[in-house]
């Protein structure tokens, strides 16, 4: 599983593509992997940003104004 964090919720439009078709595709170490996305709502995402790399996750709470938890379970 890969874990994330939106920083603007629904109002996202990855989050919006992700509730119309939740088969994604992303990048991690130049590679691209495939698998199916989850938004979490009830999980807690202020605890799920501290699991995350810190510069990423600092970043999301600064800015973030509507935090929802996504989980991609990959291929």
């Amino acid at each position: 599983s890969f874990w994330l964090v939106s920083e603007f919720g629904t109002r996202s439009q990855y989050v919006r593509n992700i509730e119309a078709d939740n088969r994604v595709r992303l990048r991690l170490r130049g590679r691209w992997l495939t698998g199916t996305a989850h938004l979490m709502p009830d999980d807690d995402p202020i605890a799920r940003l501290r699991s995350l790399p810190r510069a990423n996750s600092t970043a999301v709470r600064l800015v973030g104004t509507d935090l929802l938890s996504i989980r991609i379970d990959l291929d």
